[in-house]
């Protein structure tokens, strides 16, 4: 079989959706270029990946070669690109991580809800013609894609702390511990360090549970239906 790169079939996404991935492309664009300028490299490269994350359903159909891949719908990108947009635009970029107390909780959740939600059915995109996968199959398996995408996180915040000198993690003094009571952490920033990190894995498990939930009910009132392969 052939290998062929495909055109970008920017015709299957709904309009309403394209709109908004411009909109969060050029805001990712615009958080890089301000980043560099001001020097912060951290945050710039971020942006700059998250950039290029922004086009994962448009690699996946260029570079799918017929594959599964290929059938992954337009929405999971969309959903994709709203976490994309709440964390590095509001959460990072707007201060809303720092200013809100609940804010990075619910985004933890948010997207524990969204990535089983995306897994469920992806579960589903990769027997292809092979018919649906049993609930309990697509189930365990947004589940443990929840969980995995949590602690690759963790291992993310926890490189870019130690190489970089971040304080994601939240483990030492600085303006993103400021809100916090550390009479309430053991009088240790070590301690609060390991209650943010275990937390965010608690929420993301959370929300992929009510997410995989959500999904069981929605699946069984509408079964997953397999996209027609083209002649």
């Amino acid at each position: 079989m052939t290998y062929k790169i495909k055109k970008d079939p920017i015709g299957k996404i709904p309009k309403g959706q394209f709109i908004f991935w411009i909109i969060v492309r050029i805001a990712m664009i615009c958080c890089a270029a301000y980043s560099f300028v001001h020097g912060d490299l951290v945050m710039g490269f971020e942006s700059v990946f998250v950039f290029i994350f922004s086009h994962l359903w448009d690699m996946f159909q260029v570079f799918g070669n017929g594959s599964f891949i290929e059938d992954v719908p337009p929405v999971a990108q969309t959903a994709l690109n709203f976490i994309i947009l709440m964390g590095i635009l509001f959460g990072s970029y707007l201060g809303w991580f720092d200013k809100i107390s609940w804010y990075d909780e619910a985004m933890h959740c948010f997207t524990g809800i969204v990535c089983a939600v995306f897994a469920y059915d992806f579960s589903n995109v990769i027997q292809k013609e092979k018919g649906n996968c049993a609930i309990t199959v697509s189930a365990m398996f947004a589940l443990m894609f929840t969980c995995t995408i949590a602690v690759g996180w963790e291992f993310y915040e926890f490189i870019m702390d130690t190489v970089h000198g971040t304080n994601l993690q939240l483990a030492k003094e600085g303006a993103e511990t400021a809100m916090y009571d550390l009479s309430k952490f053991r009088g240790e920033y070590g301690y609060l360090g390991l209650v943010d990190s275990m937390t965010d894995m608690m929420l993301n498990t959370v929300g992929g549970i009510i997410g995989m939930v959500g999904m069981i009910i929605y699946r069984k009132k509408h079964p997953f239906e397999h996209k027609k392969t083209a002649d």
